[in-house]
């Protein structure tokens, strides 16, 4: 399948800020087995930007399951049966020693007796022993030396909410080593190593949140906004959940959720999709879909009731951060937020003028319209200086909704924000990497070819529009509101 689509793509193609009139190839299939494969060719590269992507993620987890699509992440670069080892068949039995080793400790720990101190320390020191002895089998590192001494870039993994990607750039004439490692990795997962790399991501989470004011507030705050829906999680998991999974734990949702069903290949660059397509029929084609079927999540965020406050005080950069409820893709009027969002961003928006270049109360100050599969978020934020009132900073916020709520735009304001929009969608175009992504994104959240109209409905949004819209989802009776003050300012 091919199909043509307005945008600015690469070396192949020109474009005017007023005119889109550019072709982009896709190539869509899906095997037999439910994998989806998006192919995009450039002949004009001499690369392959080479990407899985499972459609799992945090709001996939729950009680107890927080964190698992994150540390399986890690996980994967560990190997496989054949990948990352010098024999597996010998690993097995330093796998299940360490598992009942591990189970142990667990049961001592959850008695929460200190007589057991020492008998708990006794089987850290055997699972020392075995690891050792395990690691003398393992090929430390080989996937990322694979990828890297055949002229492997950009490799790399992230874990999102609803999407999980690993990610490698090859020459043309190495993609063969892409469907061999990932169709490996899909088929033959060992979770090797597994109680080491899992006190990596503990410590991790220390590293990031524990330690980090900033990142702790956005975790709290979030957690706060979304009260039902599973967005709340944090993509690395709670610190409790961390602490108390197993193997098994991991290995059951291995199971459930990475499997060619749940997944999707997007290659673009110089590649022929004939070719490609044969290539992965054969790597992939054979391997089966999940003995369970993933269910898609129900829950959905309830409407706002109130307005909800958090506030925390650290040493950080004072700030304040006002959020709203607004619908999953594909509501119509997230493409009009998306204009709002540009209105008020950006240091030509109306909050960082207002905030940073007219009254100096502020370093930095904007807005954001996160689109997700099911409920998103509106936020405004104005990063305080230290010695700034916050009470000032949020009169201004609630003035500029009111504004925005009231009054349209000017002709002017609203060629600049759907030009600088429909050009940023451009930009993240220019690379094979980004295309890649946008693409699966789209995919994930509906289908690949929504991506084909946004350009032209942005152009469609009238000024007189933006009023209600604003006034419909930022309600100040209804938002989030969090404020994360310098120490100093508690008194």
């Amino acid at each position: 399948m091919i199909k043509k689509l307005c945008i600015l793509l690469l070396s192949m193609f020109t474009v005017s800020v007023n005119a889109y009139d550019i072709n982009l190839p896709v190539h869509y299939d899906t095997l037999k087995n439910g994998l989806r494969v998006i192919i995009v060719p450039d002949t004009n590269v001499a690369v392959v930007s080479c990407r899985l992507y499972y459609f799992v993620g945090s709001m996939y987890e729950g009680p107890g399951t927080t964190g698992l699509s994150h540390l399986y992440e890690h996980m994967m670069f560990k190997g496989t049966k054949t990948l990352g080892t010098t024999s597996y068949q010998k690993e097995i039995p330093f796998i299940r020693s360490l598992d009942s080793l591990e189970k142990q400790i667990s049961r001592l720990k959850t008695d929460m007796d200190t007589d057991n101190d020492t008998l708990i320390v006794s089987l850290e020191e055997k699972i020392t022993t075995i690891l050792d002895r395990q690691r003398k089998l393992i090929k430390k590192d080989e996937i990322w030396e694979l990828y890297q001494n055949n002229g492997g870039t950009e490799l790399n993994a992230w874990t999102g909410d609803n999407m999980t990607a690993y990610i490698v750039t090859l020459p043309k004439n190495k993609t063969d080593l892409f469907y061999w490692i990932e169709s490996d990795r899909m088929r033959n997962p060992v979770l090797r190593e597994f109680y080491s790399e899992k006190s990596v991501v503990i410590e991790e989470r220390k590293m990031r949140y524990e330690n980090r004011p900033l990142n702790n507030y956005w975790e709290r705050l979030n957690a706060l906004f979304y009260v039902a829906h599973p967005y709340r999680q944090p993509t690395i998991g709670w610190m409790s959940d961390l602490e108390s999974y197993t193997r098994e734990n991991l290995e059951n949702h291995v199971l459930k959720y990475y499997t060619p069903d749940n997944a999707l290949i997007v290659l673009a660059g110089n590649i022929d999709p004939t070719i490609s397509m044969k290539k992965i029929k054969q790597y992939f084609g054979t391997i089966p879909r999940a003995k369970v079927h993933k269910n898609e999540i129900a829950t959905r965020e309830p409407a706002p009731i109130g307005v909800t406050s958090f506030v925390m005080y650290d040493q950080s950069n004072p700030r304040i951060d006002m959020i709203f409820h607004t619908p999953g893709h594909p509501h119509p009027d997230l493409y009009k937020l998306d204009i709002v969002d540009r209105i008020l961003s950006g240091k030509t928006g109306r909050l960082y003028k207002r905030l940073v270049t007219e009254t100096n109360l502020c370093i930095d100050a904007g807005a954001g319209n996160d689109s997700r599969l099911q409920n998103g978020d509106f936020s405004l934020y104005a990063v305080m200086k230290n010695e700034t009132n916050p009470d000032s900073v949020e009169k201004i916020l609630l003035e500029e909704i009111y504004k925005i709520s009231t009054t349209p735009p000017s002709i002017t304001e609203m060629e600049r924000v759907t030009n600088e929009i429909k050009m940023s969608f451009v930009s993240g175009l220019n690379s094979l990497e980004g295309l890649s992504d946008r693409l699966a994104a789209y995919e994930r959240m509906g289908s690949w070819k929504d991506m084909l109209a946004y350009p032209d409905i942005i152009a469609s949004i009238k000024s007189d529009e933006i009023p209600s819209i604003a006034k419909k989802y930022l309600n100040p009776s209804k938002m989030t509101i969090g404020k994360l003050l310098y120490k100093e300012n508690l008194k």
